[in-house]
């Protein structure tokens, strides 16, 4: 009877410690984990709006500073070949510009932009992959950060609609032409819904595919601490194939915003 209880009390010690292990992990914090060393971050508040350095804001600043050092050393001198990890820069590049953004924008519209989608790519991209190593974590898994970005994206949108068709004609557009005069209290309201269904679309789309993935890869790994001892392999494979699938994922999600974004500029240039 002892033995039964304590197993049970060990058993729900074990789900509770892996819930709060998947918990931790997932949300944002002001602590980050290194080496099994914990550093506490600055809280910083000015005016009661609280702009703490969190550790989705250190990763976020990691990313960029991979970026801006990998491409600085990359192309510091100009080649007519490039080699190693330039070469499979300018792959990349060279595939968002012309299978992306060239296909959906056209090459005259399409390079005013592309150094936008292209930041936004590498940038998703980087943060992504960050979350898969060994005390990381992943910044495009809070829906804040998605969320600042599908607003730059918004902001972008609206003012390339603008621009190629002008302020009030833009806005007139929303509304097709040739439609019943009783229709349009209807399609007015449901257009401009419209406007704010795409950021938001692009907003948790992201959001959710990242959560998910380490979601699933922690609670596969949270079945050691309570799976039989022969069947400990089977949660660790389960959780190897999930992380396989999640470097995949990464790539799919960054090109998924970036031609989405690229979609909706187009959708707001022209008014058919």
């Amino acid at each position: 009877m002892f033995l039964a209880s304590a197993a049970a009390g060990a058993h729900e010690a074990a789900e509770g410690m892996t819930n709060e292990v998947i918990m931790h992990h997932l949300m944002d914090s002001n602590t980050m984990e290194f080496l099994f060393m914990e550093f506490h971050l600055p809280h910083i508040e000015i005016f009661g709006i609280d702009i703490s350095i969190t550790k989705h804001v250190i990763m976020m600043w990691f990313a960029s500073l991979i970026l801006v050092t990998m491409f600085g050393l990359s192309f510091r001198k100009k080649k007519m070949v490039n080699r190693g990890l330039a070469n499979f820069l300018e792959m990349i590049v060279l595939f968002v510009r012309d299978e992306v953004v060239y296909n959906t924008l056209g090459e005259k519209e399409g390079k005013k932009v592309l150094p936008y989608l292209l930041t936004v790519f590498f940038f998703i991209l980087t943060c992504n992959l960050l979350g898969l190593i060994p005390w990381g974590a992943t910044a495009t898994g809070n829906v804040s950060v998605t969320a600042a970005l599908a607003i730059l994206s918004f902001i972008l949108i609206q003012a390339k609609g603008m621009i190629s068709q002008g302020f009030f004609k833009y806005y007139m557009n929303l509304v097709p032409k040739g439609i019943p005069v009783f229709v349009i209290p209807i399609m007015i309201p449901v257009e401009i819904i419209g406007l704010f269904t795409k950021p938001f679309a692009l907003c948790i789309r992201l959001f959710a595919n990242m959560i998910a993935g380490h979601a699933v890869i922690l609670s596969l790994l949270g079945l050691i601490f309570i799976a039989k001892a022969f069947l400990i392999p089977l949660p660790v494979l389960g959780a190897l194939a999930i992380s396989m699938l999640e470097i995949f994922i990464a790539f799919i999600q960054a090109f998924i915003f970036t031609i989405l974004t690229s979609l909706f500029i187009g959708l707001a240039q022209h008014s058919h």
